[in-house]
Formats: structure tokens, sequence, C-alpha cells
């Protein structure tokens, strides 16, 4: 009798990390993998880890775990790993019967644990800088010679400002807008590049463009701020190499060697929002290769910095991930032998082109524009734009050129290009997309065409705005971390993509700002502009102490993730405990001008007084903290932090109690009788304790909802809570019939007018396609693209039941004419998937189930059936 061929455990990761990590920032990392079969119980599992210093001898260590135990296993080994340190690990199973192949190898290092081991300075120009805004950016150079050709060379990188390096001529890495944005004055990101295939035995050379960035560029709307961090901006760099021999050498950017030298270079201002301007008459050729002369340039200054605070990143780095064709390219205009063209590349998200300039004379100067929509009148649509109006312009020389902005991104669809000569065709034209290169784990699809749009719409508004850190719009003078629109969002951000590595980072800043400030700020990181000055606890924006770290760990698992954030989740509820009244109603308002946002954006409110909602604000800023509550007291369950949990369930319900009678009158009708409100109530749990309410409220939901027509009456914080509302409350015809109308205003109503992102407001476009009129409109923000959640649990049928997926639930609801969907997650697991059609009143569900997990399949009128790893066929029949 043949063995079984059993296939390898795949997907190898440390941490959170994807592919193999070149600087973890823990000696202690945790490992996981994924099976494609079933593992029996005589299976085991077999690790051999490799791990060996630079240029010294390998160590091989094998250890035996059991196949369970296969998400964030704990560092197997005995000792910890060092700085540096090289790992290989490779994963098989083992047992009495059949072949058992190794897994593909996972590689990683770790990076740079101590402090005072980063050796450099930051060093960047010694000319005065005068102006504060538009500065002439510097390069930044260095030649040294190497004995031998390196067997190891690590460059560890980071920036005041942004930098983008080369070597020999060679661009570091696929990497921009290094080292991202984070709370600088309290850690900055140091990262890691392999330089062992660029170097050579003899002369090299180093060279990096600097450009201002979030450190001292103009950030923000109403005029914004600039020199935010710091006015002067300056590289970090350490090489270290290694040779064969196993001698070393290191290069570290210092300003004492006089090896280190700056000269103004051709981007003469850059700004993340204005755009770049750039003029190849100031290029220097050869000047980040070996053998250029450097002698006119100036010898470079050290700005301190507190290496300190210097870390290595746990989110993946910013990076051109897609491209976008151009869909059409018209002339608009011509004169003078030039023409200006438009250009639409069919999708609007954070983008850049790439020109090839051919044709162009010296002293031609080429401007790029970019918008996300176009007027009535087929003009680009900049008013939306604000100060950040997205322009970026070449000086040319007379050659043949590639031109694209480094230190600047854009949010658009449409672009122009004006003062071109000749024609310009889609191979003059590289569009690509930007955002941080996390891992797509989530994916959706149904028989409408109108609902795959939406989903996408949703997907794209993410790509845009994770970047570096989850922003709310990419387009105009703003792009800041508003913590409300992740609070809602990160459910659908956590199915999408893998988040956590992204979020868990962002969540390090949220963690500071509320520590400094003594509130979670509207926005992370915190810069005060206007009437947010002064940060003071909002609902919704503040709850996301709470309901980032939660939805992070149902999508994980990660304990030790949570268990960071517990301090942080712990102070927000304790801050607001403060602010309740005597019944547990938050009501004190918060003292500034706009008070509490409550359902921001309510389409019934005025186009520039977008805080004027149907819903009592405080109804909304209790109904969110009693949730908050609520997952605090399952947080602390998590945690086994049983003394916690018995004191806040406590809390919880005080306010829960508080809510019912504060806000629904004898009757049963809430004293704001929105669709918000009752929403809000029965999502949250607010009246599972009394059933009769419940189910009254789930009517006069549905009553309300018919009553509108089609249009959707929620804002920011309602939306992401209708749907699943009224599924929870059996009323399907009423959700379906809501969800796919497309009158104004309503989700279909932005697919029907072309959006290909989710808007900031219902209505960012009026149905003559005139662009909305209020001072705040963007045609790419995440935030109600939140019903995304709803269409992957509803529609699709997929949706966790425990954290990390251990347990999910497969309970699609067909309904609006839909005859089939499919969704799918990459759990930490592998991969569950439903695919469902619906014929002649009969259902048919293929559930696929990893293993580790299991599935309860729920359709209305049968029992639940509980599904085991593998791959399984029901039918059912059934009525929507």
């Amino acid at each position: 009798m043949e063995d079984v061929k059993i296939e390898a455990p795949y997907d190898l990761q440390v941490e959170h990390y994807h592919g193999n990590p070149l600087a973890i920032r823990t000696n202690k990392p945790r490992l996981s993998w994924k099976y494609p079969d079933h593992i029996t119980d005589s299976e085991q599992v077999e690790l051999e880890i490799s791990h060996h210093m630079p240029g010294q001898s390998k160590t091989v260590e094998t250890v035996k775990t059991e196949p369970v135990n296969n998400v964030l296993l704990p560092w197997p080994l005995d000792q910890p790993l060092n700085s540096r340190e090289q790992v290989k690990v490779r994963v098989r199973l083992t047992g009495d019967e059949g072949n058992f192949d190794w897994s593909e190898p996972l590689k990683f290092e770790v990076g740079i644990l101590e402090y005072w081991d980063l050796l450099g300075k930051f060093v960047g120009p010694t000319w005065f800088e005068g102006r504060s805004d538009h500065r002439h950016l510097p390069l930044v150079r260095t030649e040294f010679s190497l004995k031998d050709q390196p067997v190891y060379a690590r460059l560890y990188l980071s920036a005041l400002g942004l930098v983008e390096g080369n070597v020999n001529g060679q661009k570091i890495g696929k990497d921009i807008l290094t080292p991202g944005w984070t709370c600088y004055d309290d850690r900055l990101e140091c990262w890691t590049y392999d330089l062992t295939s660029t170097l050579t035995a003899g002369k090299n050379a180093l060279g990096f463009y600097l450009g201002d960035g979030w450190y001292r560029g103009r950030l923000g709307f109403k005029g914004g701020k600039v020199n935010v961090y710091g006015d002067k901006i300056g590289v970090y760099a350490q090489l270290e190499i290694v040779y064969a021999d196993g001698t070393t050498d290191e290069i570290v950017s210092n300003s004492d060697d006089n090896q280190w030298k700056a000269v103004k270079g051709p981007i003469t201002q850059s700004d993340m929002c204005e755009g770049e301007s750039y003029d190849a008459h100031l290029e220097q050729l050869g000047w980040d290769k070996p053998g250029f002369d450097d002698s006119n340039w100036s010898p470079v200054a050290e700005i301190p910095y507190d290496k300190r605070k210097m870390e290595f990143p746990i989110l993946p780095p910013v990076r051109a991930n897609l491209e976008n064709k151009p869909v059409s390219i018209k002339k608009i205009s011509e004169k003078n032998g030039k023409t200006n063209w438009q250009i639409d590349f069919g999708q609007n998200c954070t983008q850049r082109i790439k020109l090839h300039i051919t044709n162009a004379k010296d002293g031609d100067v080429i401007e790029l524009q970019h918008a996300e929509v176009l007027e009535k009148d087929g003009r680009l649509s900049t008013r939306p734009l604000r100060r950040g109006q997205q322009i970026d312009r070449y000086t040319s020389n007379g050659k043949q050129a590639y031109f694209e902005a480094k230190f600047a991104t854009h949010g658009f669809r449409y672009a122009e290009i004006r003062g071109w000569r000749g024609e310009l065709t889609a191979d003059d034209l590289q569009d690509r997309v930007y955002f941080s290169d996390m891992e797509q784990t989530g994916w959706f699809e149904s028989s409408n065409q109108r609902v795959n749009r939406l989903n996408d719409n949703a997907l794209w508004s993410m790509r845009s705005n994770f970047v570096s850190l989850p922003t709310d719009c990419p387009q105009r003078d703003e792009r800041l971390g508003w913590t409300g629109d992740i609070s809602l969002f990160s459910p659908t951000a956590a199915y999408f993509y893998d988040v956590e590595g992204f979020l868990s980072s962002w969540l390090q800043d949220v963690a500071h700002e509320q520590k400094r400030l003594g509130t979670v700020p509207f926005y992370v990181p915190f810069i005060p502009f206007a009437e947010w000055t002064e940060p003071q606890a909002i609902a919704i924006w503040g709850d996301s102490a709470v309901r980032v770290p939660w939805f992070i760990y149902m999508a994980s698992g990660d304990k030790q993730l949570l268990a960071k954030q517990f301090p942080a989740a712990r102070a927000w509820i304790d801050e607001v405990k403060g602010y309740l009244s005597d019944d547990g109603v938050w009501d004190r308002r918060p003292p500034y001008l706009l008070g509490q946002l409550g359902d921001w954006l309510d389409p019934s409110a005025p186009a520039d007084d977008p805080v004027k909602a149907m819903t009592a604000k405080n109804l909304v800023a209790t109904a969110f903290y009693a949730k908050s509550c609520d997952l605090f007291v399952q947080i602390a369950h998590e945690l086994h932090d049983e003394d916690t949990e018995n004191k806040y369930a406590k809390l919880a319900r005080h306010v829960r109690i508080g809510f019912q009678h504060r806000f629904f009158n004898d009757k049963g009708i809430m004293t704001s009788d929105t669709q918000c409100a009752y929403a809000l109530a029965i999502t949250f749990g607010l009246v599972d304790d009394d059933p009769e309410l419940k189910e009254f409220a789930g009517h006069r939901l549905a009553l309300l909802v018919r009553r509108s027509h089609g249009k959707v009456s929620t804002g920011f914080a309602g939306t992401p809570y209708i749907l699943p509302a009224l599924t929870e409350t059996g009323h399907m015809q009423e959700a379906y019939s809501l969800f796919l109308s497309d009158k104004n205003p309503s989700w279909m109503y932005q697919v029907k007018m072309g959006g290909t992102t989710t808007w900031e407001r219902w209505d960012s476009m009026l149905p003559d396609k005139s662009v909305n009129p209020g001072v705040m409109t963007s045609f790419n923000h995440y935030s109600l693209g939140s019903v995304a959640d709803w269409m992957h649990a509803t529609i699709g049928g997929l949706t966790p039941l425990t954290p990390g997926w251990h347990q999910f639930r497969v309970a699609p609801r067909p309904g609006g004419k839909l005859t089939s969907a499919k969704a799918a997650h990459t759990t930490p697991y592998g991969k569950a998937a439903v695919q469902w059609s619906l014929e002649n009143g009969e259902l048919s569900i293929r559930v696929t189930v990893p293993y580790g997990t299991s599935a309860q399949l729920d359709i209305p009128g049968y029992d639940t059936i509980i599904l085991t790893d593998g791959v399984h066929n029901e039918t059912f029949n059934y009525q929507s």
C-alpha cells in the first residue's frame, strides 16, 4: 500500500508580518502557519529553526508541537534572539503514515533592539532657510570604499521629514513616503534594506532625496500649520557590512567626518497636498554614484533627535501595489504648439502619474493637475480640494525624461496635463496606485453588478486612505487620522485586509496622544486646528480606543495586542464615566464649539452644518458608550481579568438601563424617533433584556424605513447599523429595499452616479451632476462604506463568532432578487468561504471550513448545522 501524500503547511508568518521581514522589533517572536488539509490526531508538527548572526555559522534546532498550536505559537526556543540575528524556519507534519514535505521556508531578521546600537546622526543641509513653505529640497550624499564584495549589507534608514535613497545609481527598495507618519515627538520608524547585491568592492556611493513631508510641511485645513515637529529635515543612515572573512564595516550618517555633503536638488518645492515642483536644470548627473565631484557641495549639519524614540515598524511600507490605465485621453486646448490634455484613469484613488517626457523643449513647464471628479461643464472640480490643489510641475532641460513626484501623493481619477508638445498617448503615462502594502484577506461577489461595485468602492476607499495611517481622505488639504472614521470602519477593514500590523501601529499613537492630551483626540497624530484646537471627549471618535483594538482582536485572536491596548481602552471608559449623569446618560456637552458630533452628516443636515442631525446627540453618545462598556467587559474577560470584568459589567448595565429610561417613552417610542436611534438601540443590545420592546423597536424602524421611500436617513453614527438592525429583527424586505434603492440619498445612488469610491456625503454629487456646495466635500471617504460589513455577513453570509475566526457563522439571507453570492476571508487558520445560489426556491450552499475552525450554518427554518474542516455542500428550501 502506497503512503498517503500529505501537503506541506503553508503561509509561514512571524508575528503579523507578511513575506520575509528584515527587522522585526522583538527577540521572542511568535510563529504561525496554515494547513491545506485535515490533520489527524496522530500527527505532530516539527519546526526546524536555523539561526545565526551575520557572517557566523548557523545553529539548527528542531522543536515539536501539536498541530493546534499553529496560530501565534510563542517563540519555541529556549533562548531569545539577538539584534540582527538571521532566522530561517520551516515546518512539516510528522506521523505514523505518509510522506511529509517541508513547507517553504520563512526567513526573517531581528532589528536593532537597543538604542545605543543606533550609531548614526540625523544630518541635513547647513544653508539658511528663511521660508516656511515651498522650501528648496536638498540632496545628501556620501562615498565610501569597501575592501571586498560584502556577503551581508543592511541599511537602516530614517528621516526627519521624508527620504528616498539611492545606492550606486539605483533606487533603494520600493517604498515611498519613508519613514511614514507617527507621533514624531514619541516615536520614529526606522526601515531596513538589503544592499548586499548592489554594493561592490571598491568605491560606492549613497545618495538621498529629502522632503518636508509631515515633519515640517504644511499640514491640515483652514490654512494649516508648518514646522509642526521641527523646522530642519535630515536623513539617518546606518550601513552595516560583513565580509566573507567575518570582518565588518560600518558607514553611518554624521556631520564630523566630512564625508557627508548636501546641495539644493532639482525638487524646488514639495507639499503633500499642494504638489511638487521639479527643475531638471538642477539635476546633477551621477550625484548618487561613486567618483562624482561634490567639491562645491556643503557640509551637512547634525539635527538633534532622541534615538531612544526610534523603532522598527510593525506596519507594512507604502508602495505601488496596482496600476490604472487611461480610459480616455482628450485634447482640451492648444496654443503656441503646446496642448492641454485631460485624462480619465477610470478609478478614483491615491495614485501618482509617471510621465514619459519626450518632446519638451528647454524651459518648457509641464503641469499636472489632479482631481476626483469633473464639473458639469467638463472641467476638473478643484474647489473641494481647497488649499490642496494637487499640482505637480516639471521644468524641462530639453532632454528626454521620466517624471513622478517623490514626496506628494494625490487622490484623483482625472488629471490635466498642460503645456505638452505633440500627441499624448497611453504609452506616455504610467499611473501607479499607492497604499500601505497590506495583504488582502477578504473578497465578495454577487449576481448584482451594482452591489459588486459598491463593495469595490468601499475597498478602493480603504486602499486610498490606508497610507501610513488611516486617513479620512487622500485629496484635499486634510488627510488626517480621524478616529471616528476608523472606529466605524474597522470591522470592514479587518475583513478586506490583514490590518493587524497597520492599525496596531496607529493605536500606539492613539495611546500616546490620549495620555498626552487627557482624552482621545479627534484625529491622531493630533495637531490643533481651528475649532478642533482643544481636544474633548466625543462619542464614536473617542470610542476608537476600545472599538478598534476589539475588532483587530476578532480578526486575529491576538491577546498580546489586546493586552497592550487595554490601559488606553480603560482610560477612555473611566474618563467618560465621569461625564455621566446619575442615570447613566452621557449628556454633558463637550466644552468646544460643536459639542458632540452625533449622527454627523445626517442627510437632513444643511450642507454647511453637518452636525445638525435629527437624532439627539446625547442619545448617540450614550449608545456608543454603552457599546464600548460592553466591549471593554469582553476585553477584560478575554484577558482573564475577572475583577475588572465584574466591575465594568455593572457600569455597562447602569448605562444600558439609563439609556432605556431616558430615550424610550412608555409606549416604546424613542425620544428621537429616527432610523439612527432605533438602529443603535437594537444593534448595540440596548433592548435585548426586553423582548417586547426590542420587537416594537424593530417594527418601528421598519416603518420609518418604509416611510423614507428608499432614501437613507442616517449619518455617520447610524449608517453602519441600520441594515444589521433590520436584519436582526427579521425585516429583510425593508433591509434590501433600502440597500438597493438608488434614490438620493442612498448607497446605490453613489453607484448610479458613477462613483468608484465611497463618498463623504451621501450627495457629494447632486443629481444634476454638480458638486455639493458644502466646503467639506470629498469623493473618497471610507466611513459610509461600512455597509460592506453587512454585505459580507448577510449577503455573503460570512462573519466571525469568536476571536481569530476560530468559530464563524455562515448565515446568508438572500433577498432583493439576488440569485447568487460568494464571500471569502483568509482567517488565521486558512481561507473560509461561502458560495450560494438560489433557483426555484432551492438554496444551494458550498462552505469551506479551514482546519482549526468550525462553522455554524444558520438557515431560517432549519436547525443550526455545525461544520468542521473541509468542504461542505448543503441544499435547502428557501423563500426570500
